[in-house]
């Protein structure tokens, strides 16, 4: 993004390193802090709800707005580079996380330090967009081909891995130590600091993999993948902020909640690794329908499970829903990522849209989590469970977006020509 790009790529370690550590703390502040906040100061479904919303209301700007922010400051400043850039960002958030073990509660039970977690979320959110737009510029510049899908498969195996790793290790932590395992932050964000020197000052320059001819299909294809990857945000950001409620719906107690919890994030780095050395998939509608009736019928288990009688058929509606939950994530983000490389750029802006559809997910999910606990009783004056109106809701939306998105590509395809037609266009456009 900035003059003086590298001339060889960054060391594919070092980006796996601070993809993995970096990871840690996206794991926590998305899916740990419901667990945390609950514990350390007695938060609710709305509280909680409310935290995830302004994660995700922060994380577009920050995804949407580095890359120009870092052309205009390296332009004035000769000294910033995005290697630097990315350190001090690092820095920033293990020092913020450990205001809330710094303002804890005080000894009456009282809520005095419960605004250092609200900073520490906002700057999550902002500073993680941020973030990941770069470690993707650092991970795709000066790759093309076999070597960029590799270095991507890869990408998202460490990340997905990472999460599930943090989420099952925090259990032995809500109870007794819930801020402790925040501060735990601030020395994983200095090893992503560390990690920089050998990322590099500067991304390499961006190698253009350039096909003439790809399938038609492969544009509509992208853009069902945009409209479906924040849906499955949005059904994650529902999911995350809820799960103590309802895990412990279905009588699983400390310290197996989050273990349980984590069981979608395993089954998402499995479709990852699939995905990754198979690709039959490539070009296929079938990819993007059985993505989003995977996503459907997850989240339906998800949420009717915690309704029946029956805490062993509940359990296993939950944590089944859960494991198909997390193929169909982790179906339709490889195939967004994937179509963006073989449409688009790999460039910090292109990473930054990339980032920020997620994090339109991000924001649409803590909403449709307040409207159903918002118009259920005892806050509202509907007379069902608030997850049922979860299921009604989001699946609404999955309904809509996922399967209307494939149908619309579909029709598209059918009137511009066959769908397996070659298209001739410019990979890198010029202006």
């Amino acid at each position: 993004p900035v003059i003086g790009r590298a001339p060889q790529p960054a060391p594919l370690w070092a980006v796996l390193a601070f993809t993995f550590a970096g990871s840690v703390g996206t794991a926590i502040a998305t899916a740990g802090v419901p667990f945390l906040a609950q514990s350390a100061y007695g938060y609710g479904e709305i509280e909680i709800f409310l935290l995830a919303l302004l994660y995700g209301a922060v994380y577009i700007p920050g995804a949407l707005g580095i890359g120009p922010a870092l052309r205009r400051m390296a332009a004035k400043y000769d000294w910033l580079t995005s290697g630097r850039l990315l350190a001090g960002i690092s820095l920033i958030l293990g020092v913020l996380a450990v205001l809330p073990v710094a303002t804890r509660p005080g000894p009456d039970g009282g809520l005095m330090g419960a605004w250092a977690i609200w900073l520490m979320m906002g700057a999550q959110g902002l500073l993680s967009g941020a973030t990941w737009p770069i470690v993707e510029s650092y991970l795709s510049g000066g790759r093309r081909g076999q070597s960029l899908r590799h270095a991507t498969g890869l990408f998202n195996i460490t990340w997905g891995g990472c999460i599930v790793v943090t989420l099952a290790t925090l259990g032995p932590f809500v109870q007794p130590h819930p801020l402790e395992a925040l501060a735990a932050m601030l020395p994983i964000y200095g090893i992503c600091a560390i990690l920089t020197i050998w990322m590099g000052r500067e991304p390499a320059r961006s190698l253009p993999d350039v096909h003439p001819t790809r399938p038609a299909r492969y544009k509509q294809l992208l853009s069902v993948f945009r409209v479906q990857l924040p849906t499955s945000f949005l059904v994650v950001a529902v999911l995350e902020p809820a799960s103590p409620f309802l895990i412990a719906s279905v009588a699983i107690e400390d310290p197996w909640r989050t273990p349980a919890a984590a069981v979608w994030l395993a089954t998402r780095v499995a479709a990852f690794v699939l995905l990754t050395r198979w690709h039959g998939w490539h070009g296929r509608w079938a990819m993007p329908a059985v993505a989003a009736t995977l996503l459907l019928i997850g989240f339906a288990g998800i949420t009717i499970g915690p309704n029946l009688d029956s805490v062993g058929i509940a359990r296993i509606l939950v944590l089944g829903g859960l494991a198909v939950l997390g193929w169909s994530v982790g179906m339709v983000y490889t195939g967004a990522l994937y179509y963006a490389m073989e449409v688009g750029h790999a460039e910090i802006d292109a990473g930054g849209k990339h980032e920020a559809f997620i994090g339109l997910g991000y924001l649409g999910g803590p909403i449709v989590g307040l409207m159903a606990w918002g118009f259920t009783q005892p806050h509202g004056p509907l007379e069902v469970s608030p997850s049922i109106m979860l299921l009604a809701i989001a699946g609404s939306v999955v309904l809509v977006l996922g399967f209307g998105s494939v149908a619309w590509a579909v029709r598209s395809g059918r009137r511009s020509g066959r769908p397996g037609e070659p298209q001739t266009y410019n990979k890198y456009p010029t202006e």
